[in-house]
């Protein structure tokens, strides 16, 4: 039986307060992909943003939040975000 998991695609927040900070002129750094991600199942949901230059050298991660059913703990991080989504379909 194939599992029906459901996304939803938004702007992320952090993404828009940095858009608005940049044209008020500040050169603060992007900390987020533009989007957020919201996976969901009869199991569940997990949550999916991008985390830009995380570490300070240059590195961008995907990373995923169990938001309901506690599919996991804390938060996990992938290198790419077609790796994010192969856990989340592990997952939901």
């Amino acid at each position: 039986m194939k599992k029906t998991i459901k996304c939803e695609k938004t702007i992320h927040e952090g993404y828009k307060e940095w858009e608005r900070a940049k044209e008020a002129g500040s050169e603060i750094p992007q900390l987020f992909g533009k989007y957020h991600y919201f996976y969901s199942s009869k199991n569940g949901e997990i949550s999916l943003i991008e985390l830009k230059n995380y570490f300070k050298q240059g590195d961008d991660f995907w990373e995923i939040y169990s938001l309901k059913g506690n599919l996991f703990e804390d938060t996990e991080r992938f290198p790419t975000k077609k790796q994010a989504e192969k856990r989340i379909e592990e997952l939901l």
